[in-house]
């Protein structure tokens, strides 16, 4: 029997236009999202869509329905989208252009992207910003990155272009594919592109607020990186052990449940000052090294993390940013796959899905989050923005 497939497209008064469909169809999907966008004059149409469409077809849909318009986005681990949190779908938002105005880029062959390659780009953008600018540039700006999440380049392009945007904020979130750890990919130019990150820089007349938070305290077991291959994310040893073993010692697991939802339970950090970030484990491998998805290195000490409470604490996040900035037109939120796992364990879909409707987030699931100059992980990182 043949599945009827959804589509639920939402149109709203406000200026910010948000849609979505889970048609499995990657045309017909790409068909619901023109549908609820194409009276709209955009600045920017961001997406975020689910790997398994086929993206040849995805990508030469969206390109000969939104041939005039600018478009970006990637592909995921999930989607959040109007109704919550979603799979196997396509979701988008449109910012239009007289409230907005946005220059993008493609950075390809992130390998060779450096400090020089990042000014020279931000420098280019600006210019161009500042000539179209709906409110003074410098105060009323801010970064969003897109990144192939198997690049293992996101804490060099970080550093790069945190350094050359000086005082404008940068959120962003690697892409994924549902968990596979094969192919992920970026959109730009009406095609697909890996090894390669979109850049976008956002002018607005409306109020923002940039956000990186997790919900996660320190506990007191430790785990002293003894060896490892930073290049790769890979350790091979917590206090000269191999570091499967050493984390199961430290957590009560078995061998055998090294997965990803046993990562995702049992989260890592390392303490920076007074900050602590998480540095959450993608893979165990044959070896018993422990593959991370973002930096690692020899030396730094690793304390186990435990759950303060997801739900509640994302919504105290949300609230003090809203009374702040009024209610939210929309948040673009790149939230953490681990963070996604830990909802579905704890069966937190329904009450997080409810909690991102009311504050319009549109996002995905990301291998990682990008703030200022940190590729972070089990974080919801963002930009609000208000009326």
């Amino acid at each position: 029997m043949q599945t009827q497939p959804k589509a639920e497209l939402t149109q709203h008064k406000e200026a910010i236009r948000k849609a979505y469909s889970v048609n499995p169809d990657a045309r017909l999907a790409a068909e619901d999202i023109y549908r609820s966008l194409a009276d709209t004059r955009p600045a920017v149409v961001m997406f975020f869509c689910c790997v398994e469409y086929d993206l040849h077809d995805l990508s030469n849909a969206l390109s000969e329905l939104f041939c005039d318009m600018p478009v970006v986005g990637c592909t995921t681990a999930g989607e959040i989208s109007p109704a919550g949190y979603v799979q196997n779908s396509i979701t988008a938002f449109s910012l239009p252009a007289d409230l907005f105005q946005v220059e993008s880029r493609l950075v390809c062959n992130l390998q060779n992207f450096s400090a020089e390659s990042a000014s020279n780009l931000i420098d280019g953008m600006l210019d161009n910003l500042q000539q179209r600018e709906v409110a003074p540039v410098m105060h009323n700006s801010f970064a969003l990155t897109l990144l192939d999440g198997m690049s293992i380049r996101e804490e060099i392009v970080m550093n790069s272009l945190s350094s050359a945007l000086k005082d404008i904020q940068l959120v962003g979130g690697s892409a994924g594919d549902n968990l596979h750890f094969r192919d992920t990919h970026v959109y730009f130019d009406h095609q697909f592109h890996s090894n390669a990150a979109v850049i976008l820089l956002v002018n607005t007349s409306c109020p923002f607020r940039i956000f990186s938070d997790h919900h996660l305290a320190q506990g007191q077991e430790k785990l002293v990186v003894t060896e490892a291959d930073p290049f790769k994310r890979i350790v091979r040893e917590f206090n000269a052990e191999p570091a499967a073993l050493e984390y199961c010692r430290v957590t009560g697991l078995n061998l055998e449940d090294l997965e990803n939802r046993a990562f995702a339970l049992n989260p890592l950090a390392v303490q920076i000052g007074d900050e602590v970030y998480i540095r959450s484990i993608q893979q165990v491998n044959e070896d018993l090294s422990l593959t991370f998805f973002c930096a690692i290195d020899q030396g730094i000490v690793l304390t186990r993390m435990y759950s303060t409470g997801l739900v509640t604490h994302t919504h105290n996040m949300l609230k003090l940013i809203g009374e702040e900035i009024g209610h939210p037109e929309l948040v673009i939120g790149y939230d953490c796959i681990h963070r996604r796992i830990e909802m579905e364990e704890y069966d937190l879909l329904p009450a997080i899905s409810e909690l991102y409707r009311e504050h319009n987030v549109i996002g995905f699931s990301t291998y990682g989050e990008q703030f200022n100059d940190l590729h972070i992980n089990h974080t919801f990182t963002g930009v609000v923005l208000g009326r």
